[in-house]
């Protein structure tokens, strides 16, 4: 007998939608129509049915997922993902530091030797300004020859690790996959170092290296290759005769490198040796640190790993387009968190058969010199063309500066006003957390906004003002020329706001005096409408057309001259006066599609200096000091002369800042320029919370 319903729906993938699927089905049969299924053992029946199709369901999706590099989540399958794209994931890498150091025989030390080796591997170590000790080891060995009764290593390479060793003796009987792990999670495969020696009674040792490129593997090339197995740790193996030199059995492999902190022990100024200098002088051993600890980082995660593989295997281990320079860099040198890069065709000036690549490092502002000249000779060896040269050039940062009132419903919370403002700083640093930091971050006014209220339901609205800050390094004591280039263009500023600069900087005036010195913009105030230029003359338009001009000026006003209903040319009988920044719109019955730019009368502005005299007047100095371009976003200094920069514990020494306001909201990016929120600078947000009825 035929029955009301005979199909199961299959749609639902969750338990409870499965049991009632089952239960429906059950009661479309004739048989079971007036079942009690809940009050019988049925119920148990059900409940096992739909637990099973549950976990089959959930187990295939799971497997669905993991079958794909984009959505698997378990690192295993990721790793077995990336292993046919030829993708190592980076290890943890040693924070690297440089010291001088002078060793002076004490008496009762050896007092006769000439020169000493300061061995590969000695050890130091850095302690960070918390008091936490991390072990660094020289990773090259070093000479210095007596002068003066001392010795003196200068510029020595130190990285942070603890040194180990590791022995594996090769038996090709019981190894088949001739494979040995690293008993390590901490490695830094960069330090790593591999010998291998004959056997026990033959000590001679040969030392391989890590493989680069097949390309140049031959059946006796001395390569050892590096995998993460399924344990997390490195996983090395040799060649097999044919790519590569295989291993006998009855060799040793020696394997040495250091175990890391990676990220934990940057910026880490003070350093002691453990080790005795050259295995004789502890007591006259003085340390000087050139550069701090820096690029030590953690080991490559699955996100990490699922972004950077499929980049990795395009570029085919060589750069070629721009993209393959970020790739490469951004994979090699873990401490760089991103990279910039265009020809030289497109610099300005252009300079051809160059590559120019801007960076940004992990927690620091600037590459170091020794970073810069390792990656420039990483490229140039390895991997760029050879008619390309590349040129590592600095990041160019432009600090926002938040400005504003926040308003808030005292009754809609139970914080405090610092509380809240506390809330409001954290959600700007989160802000530039998320979506700045990259050279192709854009800034967008409205997003900080969006994060500034939704830090607190009690948040109503806010009304936030941004300048724009560009550091200047001042060469004290020389008369230079400075330009400072924001790259966007900057609003015409008023006595309210406009250009300024901070802190004050000390100089003669004309009658010798010294002066505590600013620089300011100009006020604009006579600013008005030079022309409105087409953009589309539109179609239909009659006589009766009519353009309003509209923006922070007032009093300008022009007329369309109208050709055959389109918008030949506008006339412009008033100027205006005022505007910094002015838009044209249209309004006819019958017109349509016209749109316009409206020209101000001048794109350039003046810089003035001034100082405050005793009873607090503003003195100007000078007028005319410089130049602005609205439009680009350059300021011109056309000379200073500085006796000395005021110290402020939020900028480097000899720095003065220059502020701007943009014209717009939204700052796009270009080239090697960084839109940054200082978050070590208790200056960069200064807000008011304003509480609301």
């Amino acid at each position: 007998m035929s029955t009301s319903n005979t199909s199961l729906r299959v749609t639902e993938l969750d338990y409870f939608g499965i049991r009632e699927n089952l239960k429906t089905f059950l009661k479309s049969q004739e048989k079971f129509s007036d079942y009690n299924f809940e009050g019988s053992g049925m119920a148990v029946l059900l409940d096992l049915l739909a637990y099973n199709t549950y976990y089959n369901s959930f187990y295939m999706n799971m497997i669905a997922n993991e079958s794909f590099l984009d959505t698997a989540q378990d690192r295993k399958n990721i790793l077995s993902h990336v292993k046919v794209l030829n993708y190592v994931p980076e290890s943890a890498h040693g924070a690297t530091s440089k010291i001088n150091i002078k060793v002076t025989p004490a008496t009762g030390e050896n007092q006769s030797i000439n020169y000493i080796v300061l061995d590969r591997y000695t050890r130091l170590m850095g302690s960070d300004v918390e008091g936490v000790n991390y072990p660094f080891a020289a990773i090259n060995a070093n000479t210095a020859y007596k002068v003066n009764g001392a010795f003196t290593f200068s510029n020595v390479i130190i990285k942070q690790g603890e040194v180990m060793t590791h022995q594996f003796l090769v038996d090709t009987a019981n190894n088949i996959t001739g494979r040995y792990e690293i008993p390590s999670s901490n490695v830094d495969t960069d330090t790593l170092i591999v010998t291998v020696q004959e056997s026990a009674s033959n000590n001679q040792t040969v030392q391989f290296f890590p493989f680069e490129d097949i390309t140049d593997l031959m059946a006796n090339s001395k390569v050892y290759f590096l995998e993460e197995n399924s344990n997390f740790n490195y996983d090395i193996y040799f060649g097999d005769g044919y790519l590569g030199q295989n291993l006998n059995s009855g060799n040793i492999v020696t394997v040495s490198y250091l175990d890391t902190s990676g990220s934990y022990a940057n910026s880490i100024q003070k350093f002691t040796f453990t080790d005795p200098v050259a295995k004789l002088f502890r007591s006259n051993v003085k340390v000087t640190v050139v550069e701090g600890s820096y690029g030590g980082t953690d080991r490559e995660d699955i996100e990490q790993i699922r972004f950077r593989a499929p980049y990795f295997y395009r570029t085919q281990n060589r750069a070629v387009t721009k993209g393959d320079y970020a790739t490469l860099i951004t994979k090699d040198f873990p401490n760089i968190e991103a990279a910039s890069v265009w020809g030289g065709e497109e610099n300005d000036p252009p300079v051809y058969g160059k590559v120019y690549i801007s960076l940004k490092t992990r927690g620091y502002f600037i590459l170091t010199d020794l970073e810069k000249n390792n990656i420039k000779n990483y490229l140039t060896a390895n991997r760029s063309m050879m008619t390309v040269i590349p040129e590592i050039v600095d990041p160019e940062y432009v600090f926002v500066l938040v400005r504003g009132d926040i308003s808030y419903k005292p009754a809609l919370t139970t914080k405090s006003e610092s509380e809240l403002q506390q809330l409001v700083k954290d959600a700007i640093f989160l802000y530039a957390q998320n979506e700045l930091y990259t050279f192709e971050s854009t800034f967008r006014l409205s997003r900080l906004q969006y994060y500034i209220e939704n830090a607190d339901p009690s948040i109503t609205a806010s009304d936030v003002q941004i300048y724009l800050q560009n550091r200047k390094q001042i060469d004290v004591g020389k008369a230079e020329k400075y330009i400072i280039n924001f790259k966007t263009p900057i609003r015409k500023g008023d006595e309210f706001q406009k250009l300024y600069t901070y802190p004050h900087t000390s100089i003669y005036d004309s009658t010798g005096s010294v002066r505590q010195v600013y620089f300011e913009e100009v006020p604009q105030s006579y600013t008005g409408i030079d022309s409105v230029s087409i953009i589309n003359p539109g179609i239909n338009y009659t006589l009766n057309a009519v353009i309003t001009i509209s923006g922070d000026g007032s009093d300008a006003v022009v007329e369309p001259v109208v050709v055959n209903g389109k918008i030949e040319s506008v006339k412009v009988i008033s100027s205006g006066t005022n505007y910094s920044r002015a838009v044209a719109s249209i309004t006819d019955p019958f017109g349509s599609e016209a749109t316009f730019t409206v020209n101000l009368q001048s794109n350039k502005g003046t810089v003035r200096s001034y100082f405050y005299d005793q009873n607090g007047q503003k003195i100007i100095i000078g007028s005319d000091e410089g130049t602005i371009d609205y439009l680009t976003g350059k300021i011109t200094l056309n000379s200073l002369r500085a006796l000395a920069i005021e110290n402020n514990p939020f900028y480097d020494e000899n720095i003065l800042t220059f502020n701007v306001v943009p014209e717009k909201g939204v700052i796009p990016p270009s080239k090697n320029r960084l839109v940054a929120i200082d978050t070590n600078n208790a200056q960069a947000i200064q807000i008011r919370m304003v509480p609301q009825a």
